[in-house]
């Protein structure tokens, strides 16, 4: 997650969006499809021990539509790259993983 957090700091595509030639659209679709499959291998990845954030996540990817039940996918193919169709609706879910913020010591 810290590589896609990272990832996406670094193409800024709040920046890319701006750019409404044909060039900034497809560079824009490939900054998010990369971030939504990267995301799709970490669903798979981390649904032995958190199947309840996994499957929100893999609801958010929209996955199941093209790629069946999250509980079906083998994680021996999580990183075959390309897996989640290009063009998937990703919706906004909760937030998966809450930044912690520290109380102020008196």
């Amino acid at each position: 997650m810290k590589q896609v957090n990272g990832y996406i700091t670094e193409q800024e595509p709040w920046k890319v969006a701006k750019d409404d030639s044909p060039e900034g659209k497809a560079r824009l679709a490939t900054i998010l499809y990369t971030a939504a499959e990267a995301l799709r291998a970490v669903a798979v990845l981390l649904n032995p021990v958190m199947p309840e954030t996994s499957q929100k996540l893999w609801d958010s990817l929209g996955a199941e539509a093209s790629l069946g039940a999250l509980a079906e996918q083998r994680i021996e193919d999580a990183a075959t790259w390309g897996r989640l169709a290009p063009g998937a609706t990703v919706t906004k879910g909760a937030v998966l993983f809450p930044r912690l913020e520290e109380k102020p010591t008196a």
